[in-house]
């Protein structure tokens, strides 16, 4: 059994803990607004339930493992951050913020579940609670990853957190306005420019992500965790915006479905496979080859 690395004498309630407090504080405090402004369940929820298409047979089943699949790859990453942190030495605050952060992507994906039985898993970009859970879980579960491999808190890191919470508050005070827009024209399109700044902002923590993550591993091969959890998951999701058809109006389940899926597997669920890997690679497999061929030589001498 390996021992952990970092250290139980750590204090809990320092200067560090106050600025994350208040990052927390602000964040919660959007996502408190959004509980309040968004109705539970909208009339467009109930209409498209009602009468629009539903995604069934083989596709179905297909979309629902994909989901699913979450649940079996953020475990796994779980256990090889925390053993690889641990064997590089990272401080134990660091561990749980990425431990953490891990975690709260399986919230985020339980509330995608969520939104997507409303719509009988035909994807639409709607304005939904559902919908916004999923994009402020995720967000806050890049962020807490992104801040546990921070090796030291400084100034730098402190601002950053800050940037971060104000980028939450600012997407869960414009999200409500989205979902007016969308009740008082009926065009979504319009409607969801107001998600736009989510993207952004999810633009920038991965860039955050992706450059403590190349510190960490000191490999080029990280490029591809950004590549494909951005990239490829946003350009599938701007095929589903353009070639996945509407519901009620216009149903296109084959592209609809097809789109979805690989949004999902071959996006966001490929980047953190590629990422979980490589911090394996490096924390915990390099490491282990070292020791052996450390003990190997040992024994030679003797």
């Amino acid at each position: 059994m390996s021992e952990s690395k970092t250290t139980n004498n750590e204090r809990i309630f320092g200067g560090n803990f106050i600025v994350i407090a208040i990052c927390f504080v602000i964040a919660l405090f959007g996502f408190g607004y959004v509980l309040v402004k968004l109705p539970e369940i909208t009339p467009e929820q109930i209409k498209i339930y009602q009468n629009g298409t539903c995604i069934k047979g083989g596709w179905r089943y297909a979309l629902i493992v994909t989901h699913v699949l979450t649940f079996v790859l953020i475990p796994l990453a779980m256990r090889i951050f925390y053993q690889a942190l641990n064997n590089l030495k990272y401080p134990l605050k660091t561990v749980f913020a990425s431990q953490l952060g891990l975690s709260l992507i399986m919230v985020a994906i339980a509330s995608e579940i969520g939104w997507h039985v409303t719509q009988c898993w035909y994807y639409q970009n709607d304005f939904t609670m559902l919908n916004f859970m999923f994009y402020f879980f995720l967000l806050s579960a890049f962020i807490l990853w992104a801040d546990g491999l921070s090796q030291e808190t400084n100034t730098l890191t402190n601002i950053v957190n800050g940037v971060f919470a104000v980028g939450l508050l600012a997407v869960s005070i414009l999200y409500p306005i989205g979902y007016k827009i969308q009740v008082m024209t009926h065009d979504l399109d319009a409607a969801n420019k107001f998600k736009i700044p989510i993207y952004i902002v999810l633009t920038i923590v991965f860039s955050v992500l992706t450059y403590r993550g190349y510190k960490l591993l000191e490999d080029w091969r990280i490029v591809f965790f950004p590549l494909f959890s951005v990239g490829v998951n946003l350009s599938f999701v701007f095929l589903l915006e353009q070639k996945g058809g509407n519901p009620i109006s216009a149903p296109q389940v084959l592209y609809n479905a097809l789109f979805h899926i690989l949004h999902d597997f071959a996006g966001t669920q490929a980047g953190v496979a590629i990422f979980t890997w490589l911090v394996y690679e490096k924390g915990i497999l390099k490491l282990a080859s070292a020791s052996d061929n450390a003990s190997k030589s040992v024994e030679a001498n003797i």
